[in-house]
């Protein structure tokens, strides 16, 4: 029997909500996903709990360019790495939900509840083996998985010193979001990537972003059940001569035991949900040239009539990096304030100016069409906005207070309507399957969720709000904006003045 083949707009279109067309679940609290991965018997590699933290200001970490210039190319050592871990995944407190401690964390999470995981391998680092290594976030270590030498996945012609991979456990989000949950698995994977990359900037380290690579070696390499969890990204750092790390053969890498791979399984009765395998192995190999990019603005059905210059100031303010992470929650107590001119343009200026400034790969950031609603109190007139970051200005498509309809269109969560800015996040589903086909769902929906984290840091960074949207009646949100007719809206965050506590 051949296995059904899913394009992203069939995937999209299945997993759509429907006004008075939703069913009804209750949650199996009895089989709620473990937050963590546990395996027995294998050796941790503690990381250094008071690894210096470096202080950089947020606005101007998040605005610079990042990536392949390395600042310090011998830096990358233990204390270092355990730095970036506590950057890029960290707890940051704690409460008591009916008896039981939740933690809060750095990283956004639909639902939170956190299907990503971190993994290491180690190709030439001070201070710690080559070989496979999970990351455990409560306990602040490194699993040992695999030791000796490894193959770079992907391949590239440059030395490698490490690799951080970044997977996401299936049932963790479909547990409650049942089939929708590989949007919100793809999201989740993007809110950690974005900590992560700016983890990497503040560190002064040469990294590479890939989500092209070889699949099933990767799950070999990891040690995953690939029924149950997938990579789906891949960080380079990079450091030493060009090709000092050639790519091994694939058929040298040997798969890890059984028990490891059952380490993939969280819950004692797991639901495999049909269209989240479907579209996650069609998009296994990909069509079209990797390096091939959307027309801009490829999912807006009409352009600005009008545009406001976006005069950001010099600079936008302060805000210390590590703080903004400690302080990032979802927030959504919006309140109807008026907003200052130089926070309003800063904020929608960073927010412009994230995808070009992001290392992130063409695919991705040209999968996504940024847009702004503006509701009532800012120094523009409410309405629905694009930005051209290239000439620092914002296009008018259509005016009016649509806080309100969008908030209903999300599933009629009202209190959406009082947020000041919401934050869009759209794409052309069709044009991802001509030009990269299902894989390219992966690129916009790792985009989308990167460039949300970056609205939750940037909000907070502001003193303002944020809360992320996953959950739309997804036709109904896309004829609201008047996107094409394989325009949709893949995720929103509304930001605002919310009240002080």
């Amino acid at each position: 029997m051949t296995e059904q083949q899913l394009t992203a707009t069939d995937y999209h279109r299945i997993t759509s909500y429907r006004r008075h067309q939703l069913t009804p679940h209750t949650l199996d609290w009895a089989h709620q996903p473990m937050p963590v991965k546990r395996y027995p018997d294998l050796p941790r590699v503690p990381l250094d709990r008071d690894a210096k933290l470096p202080v950089k200001d947020y606005f101007d970490l998040a605005n610079r360019r990042q990536g392949i210039e390395p600042s310090r190319p011998d830096a990358l050592d233990s204390q270092t790495l355990s730095a970036a871990f506590r950057l890029t995944h960290d707890l940051t407190a704690r409460a008591m939900h009916a008896g039981t401690p939740f933690y809060y964390r750095s990283v956004a999470s639909a639902g939170a509840l956190y299907p990503f995981e971190m993994y290491l391998a180690v190709h030439r680092m001070q201070g710690l083996d080559p070989g496979v290594y999970h990351h455990h976030l409560f306990d602040r270590s490194l699993t040992t998985l695999r030791r000796g030498s490894l193959p770079v996945i992907p391949p590239v012609d440059r030395g490698v010193a490490a690799t951080v991979y970044i997977t996401g456990i299936f049932f963790r989000s479909a547990w409650k979001y049942r089939n929708r949950a590989y949007r919100y698995v793809l999201l989740d994977a993007g809110h950690l990537l974005e900590n992560l990359r700016l983890a990497l900037g503040a560190l002064d380290l040469s990294f590479s972003i890939h989500l092209d690579f070889d699949d099933e070696q990767a799950a070999t390499l990891l040690g995953l059940d690939p029924q149950r969890e997938v990579c789906l990204a891949c960080v380079h750092l990079h450091g030493g001569a060009t090709g000092e790390e050639r790519p091994g053969e694939s058929e040298a890498l040997k798969p890890l035991s059984a028990a490891i791979l059952q380490a993939s399984t969280v819950s004692g009765q797991e639901v495999a949900y049909g269209d989240i395998l479907a579209i996650h192995r069609s998009g296994m190999g990909f069509s079209g040239h990797p390096a091939g990019t959307l027309p801009v603005k490829h999912a807006i059905g009409k352009q600005p009539s009008s545009w406001v210059d976006l005069v950001a100031p010099d600079r936008a303010g302060s805000a210390d990096y590590v703080s903004v992470l400690r302080q990032r929650r979802s927030r959504r107590n919006f309140i109807a304030a008026p907003g200052p001119v130089e926070g309003f343009m800063a904020f929608v200026d960073l927010m412009a100016w994230g995808g070009v400034a992001s290392s992130m790969p063409m695919t991705c950031r040209s999968a996504i069409t940024l847009g702004f609603l503006v509701g009532a109190g800012m120094p523009v007139p409410p309405g629905f906005y694009l930005p051209d970051p290239a000439e620092k200005r914002l296009g008018r498509v259509s005016e009016g207070r649509l806080t309100e309809s969008m908030a209903a269109a999300c599933l009629d969560q009202m209190w959406l309507k009082h947020a000041a800015v919401h934050v869009l996040f759209m794409t052309d589903l069709a044009a991802l399957d001509r030009n990269w086909g299902p894989r390219g769902y992966r690129y916009a929906m790792i985009e989308a969720g990167r460039l949300g984290q970056q609205a939750y840091l940037a909000a907070t960074a502001s003193g303002w709000g944020a809360c992320g949207i996953g959950a739309i009646y997804d036709r109904e949100a896309a004829d609201l904006l008047d996107l094409s007719s394989d325009g949709a809206l893949l995720y929103l965050v509304g930001t605002g003045p919310v009240k002080s506590r």
